[in-house]
C-alpha cells in the first residue's frame, strides 16, 4: 500500500525525515515505504543493522535491483559517505540507522554521525532528494523513549516521525517535526508492508 497521502502533505517534502521508535517499532519497514514508493531507478541504502532488510525488501514486493546497499560495520564507514559525490544523484535515501555506532562509542562518532547528518541535509535541500534516516532510542528516566542523539540530530531534520508499538502489528506514527502540524496515524504492519488504518 502506498505511502498514507496525509502523512506526505503534512512532512516537508522531500526533505530529510527521522524516524524513531523502539527496536521492532516498524522503523525499517517504514523506510521500506519510502523506498517502494520513490525509488524509480536507483536509490541508496545504508544500513548499520546487517542485511537482514533485504530479504524484508523482497518479502514486501520492492525491486532490490534499484537498491544499491552500502554497510557500515563502524563508524569510520560512514566517513566514506560524505566523499561520495554520488549521493544527489538517488531518487532517495535511507540509513538505517543513523546513530547506532553512538550507543557503543559517543566519544568518537557522534561528531561523525552529526557531520554526516548535516551533510545529508545539505545534498536535500541542494537537490531535493528525500533523505530517511531511522535512530535508535533510549530511555530519558521518565518511562519515556527519545533518540540517541536526538538533540544534535535534530537540527539537520525537516521532519521527525516517532513509531510507538501498541501491539503485535499494530503501530502509532506520530509526527512531531513539523510542530505546527502534528499529525497521528495507525497503521497495521503484515508480511506486505504497511497498511494504513486512518489515512
Amino acid at each position: 500500500m502506498p505511502i498514507c497521502h496525509r502523512l506526505i502533505e503534512t512532512l516537508t517534502w522531500p526533505g530529510v525525515v527521522l524516524v524513531y521508535g523502539i527496536a521492532g517499532a516498524g522503523k525499517t519497514t517504514l523506510s521500506l515505504e519510502f523506498v517502494r514508493d520513490y525509488c524509480r531507478t536507483r536509490c541508496l541504502f545504508v544500513t548499520t543493522e546487517g542485511l537482514e532488510f533485504i530479504r524484508r525488501a523482497e518479502q514486501m514486493g520492492i525491486n532490490t535491483a534499484r537498491m544499491i546497499v552500502y554497510e557500515a560495520l563502524w563508524y569510520t564507514d560512514l566517513l566514506d559517505l560524505l566523499t561520495r559525490k554520488d549521493i544527489p544523484l538517488y531518487d532517495i535515501v535511507v540509513i538505517d540507522s543513523i546513530n547506532s555506532f553512538i550507543r557503543i562509542d559517543a566519544e568518537n562518532s557522534y561528531r561523525i554521525v552529526l557531520l554526516l547528518a548535516a551533510s545529508l541535509y545539505k545534498v536535500s535541500e541542494d537537490y531535493g532528494v528525500p533523505i530517511i534516516e531511522t535512530a535508535q532510542v533510549h530511555s530519558n528516566g521518565e518511562q519515556q523513549y527519545e533518540p540517541v542523539a536526538g538533540r544534535g540530530l535534530s537540527l539537520w531534520t525537516h521532519n521527525v516521525i516517532r513509531l510507538d508499538y501498541l501491539s503485535p502489528g499494530h503501530r502509532r506514527l506520530l509526527v512531531e517535526k513539523p510542530s505546527d502540524t502534528r499529525l497521528e496515524l495507525e497503521l497495521r504492519i503484515s508480511d506486505g508492508g504497511i497498511e494504513w488504518l486512518n489515512c
